[in-house]
C-alpha cells in the first residue's frame, strides 16, 4: 500500500471510528488498530513493529477524540466530574503499566489478545435484555481500584481507549445505557492521555515517520476526522434507543474480535 493510500484509509477510518466513539462511548481504537496494522503490514513492515505502531498510534489519536466525545455527553448529561476523579487514577495507573510492558510483548500475540476480548463482549452487547446487572451501583473501594486498573492496563495493551470495559462495568452496575456510555467517554480522556506521553517518549523510533511508537503522519490524518466524527456522533447518540446502541457496540466488535484473532494466527 502506497503513502498516500494510507494517508486516506487513516482519513476515513478517522471519521467512521468517530462517530462509533461519540455513538457508543468508545474511543475508536477497535476501528483504528486493525486499520493501521493491516495498513502498516502491506507496506511492508514486520508483524510486531506494524502492531506496536497501530496500537500507540490509536492511543493518541483517541485524544481529541474522547475530549470531544466526554464534552458532547457531558452536555447532555450523560457523564460528570466525579467518575474521573473516583476512577481516573486507577485507570491512568494501568494504562502506563501496560504501555512499558507493551514494547517487551510480541505484537501478534497482543492481536491475538484484543481480538479474543471483543468476542465475549460482542456476544454480551448483542443480546442487552438478556443479561442483568449484577450490583444496583458502580464499585466503591479497592474493588473500583482493581476494576480500574483492569480497565486501564487492557486499553494500553490493545490500543483502544478504555469505553469498551468501562461500558461493560457500568452497565453491569445498573447503569442505563446512555449514561454507561458517556462514563465510557471519560475514560477515553484518562486513557489516552498518560498512554499517548509514554508513548511519545519510547527509547526508539518504530519507524520512519514516528516519534517513539506514534506515527506522527498517520496520527495527523486520523485524530482530526476522529474527532469531527465524534462530535456529531455524540450529538446523535442521545436520540438512538439504548438497544440499538448495544446492538451497534456489538456489530463493531465482532468484526473487529474476528480480524485480529484471524491476523494474528496468519
Amino acid at each position: 500500500m502506497s503513502a498516500s493510500a494510507l494517508i486516506l484509509v487513516g482519513i476515513i477510518a478517522g471519521g467512521g471510528a468517530g462517530l462509533l466513539a461519540g455513538l457508543i462511548g468508545i474511543g475508536g481504537g477497535i476501528v483504528i488498530v486493525p486499520v493501521i496494522y493491516f495498513g502498516l503490514l502491506h507496506s511492508g513492515m514486520s508483524v510486531d513493529t506494524a502492531a506496536h505502531v497501530a496500537v500507540a498510534t490509536s492511543l493518541a489519536a483517541i485524544v481529541p477524540t474522547a475530549i470531544v466525545s466526554f464534552l458532547g455527553h457531558w452536555r447532555a448529561g450523560n457523564t460528570d466530574i466525579g467518575f474521573l476523579r473516583d476512577w481516573g487514577p486507577a485507570i491512568a495507573v494501568g494504562v502506563i503499566v501496560a504501555q512499558l510492558a507493551a514494547p517487551h510483548v510480541r505484537g501478534s500475540l497482543m492481536s491475538a489478545a484484543f481480538g479474543m476480548l471483543c468476542i465475549p463482549f460482542a456476544v454480551r452487547f448483542a443480546a442487552p435484555h438478556r443479561f442483568q446487572p449484577v450490583v444496583d451501583q458502580p464499585p466503591g473501594g479497592w474493588f473500583r481500584q482493581f476494576a480500574g486498573i483492569g480497565i486501564g492496563a487492557t486499553s494500553g495493551f490493545a490500543g483502544i481507549g478504555g469505553g469498551i470495559l468501562t461500558n461493560i462495568v457500568m452497565t453491569l452496575s445498573g447503569l442505563p445505557m446512555h449514561k454507561s456510555i458517556g462514563r465510557a467517554a471519560a475514560a477515553g480522556v484518562v486513557v489516552s492521555i498518560p498512554a499517548t506521553i509514554v508513548a511519545l517518549l519510547a527509547s526508539r523510533t518504530l519507524d520512519a515517520t514516528g516519534i517513539g511508537s506514534v506515527d506522527i503522519v498517520l496520527w495527523a490524518c486520523i485524530a482530526p476526522a476522529q474527532a469531527v466524527g465524534a462530535w456529531f456522533g455524540a450529538q446523535l447518540a442521545s436520540g438512538i434507543a439504548a438497544e440499538n446502541l448495544s446492538r451497534l457496540l456489538s456489530i463493531a466488535l465482532g468484526f473487529t474480535g474476528v480480524t485480529m484473532l484471524y491476523s494474528s494466527v496468519m
